[in-house]
């Protein structure tokens, strides 16, 4: 009998332990609820500048960070004859228009690398004796620019290589179609300043500068022995326009 008492007892005493251990984790749980909620009530009533973080901290964070821009746009351009080979031929610039795509990968607030896809169309008058015709031009360039971003955002400077994928230009004699040559060469520098006039519309003017000679050729043959004039080129050219950022 005694020694059933003293079973009792011991599983008494264990019985006991385990209850004041369990209150003691719910208490010790009550109490770490109670200090969190009194450190977040603190921190959302304390106006210091450790401690009053924005709402939007986590969205500014991310766009201090890399993020992309795209757009679309159009313009005017304006193709000036720099240099040539050859007085033989006048070439008379006209305005043309252009229209692009474009994409930039912005590292931060102030700079960002962009390029473009511009399809531009225009011509140029040309003369060479009696023959005057005007020559229909076409390119398609790629811009790879580094663009550094002034006051908030509003001015952007930005200057680097641009390639002209394809530039030709065509004029008609007597119903056949002669083949002039690239107005521009493929190898070019440009640079340009920009101005944000909203949060969506970016009014921009550019000036590109050749850097090789474009060869070309003008004038119909009249006989087996006259094939025109060949000589070479360096054009310019100033473009402005508006882009919409997506």
């Amino acid at each position: 009998m005694k020694d059933k008492r003293g079973e009792i007892s011991t599983q008494r005493e264990k019985i006991m332990i385990m209850k004041r251990g369990i209150r003691g984790v719910v208490m010790a749980i009550v109490i770490a609820v109670a200090m969190l909620g009194v450190s977040n009530t603190a921190m959302a009533q304390c106006s210091c500048e450790i401690h009053n973080v924005p709402h939007n901290y986590e969205v500014e964070s991310q766009r201090r960070n890399i993020y992309t821009e795209w757009g679309v746009g159009i313009g005017a351009t304006y193709t000036g004859i720099g240099s040539m080979s050859t007085t033989e031929v006048s070439l008379a610039p006209r305005y043309g228009f252009q229209g692009h795509f474009d994409i930039a990968v912005c590292f931060g607030e102030h700079f960002a690398i962009e390029t473009e896809i511009i399809y531009e169309g225009g011509s140029i008058d040309a003369k060479w004796r009696d023959l005057e015709r005007r020559i229909r031009t076409r390119n398609v360039d790629i811009p790879v620019l580094l663009s550094a971003r002034f006051w908030n955002n509003r001015l952007r400077l930005s200057a680097g290589p641009q390639f002209a994928v394809k530039s030709s230009g065509e004029y008609s004699v007597d119903g056949d179609t002669y083949f002039y040559g690239p107005v521009t060469p493929t190898w070019n520098m440009a640079a340009g300043v920009g101005v944000r006039i909203s949060k969506h519309l970016i009014i921009e003017a550019r000036y590109i500068c050749p850097l090789v000679d474009s060869v070309n050729q003008f004038g119909a043959k009249q006989n087996e022995a006259d094939s025109g004039v060949e000589f070479t080129t360096r054009c310019y050219k100033i473009a402005a326009g508006v882009t919409l950022l997506f």
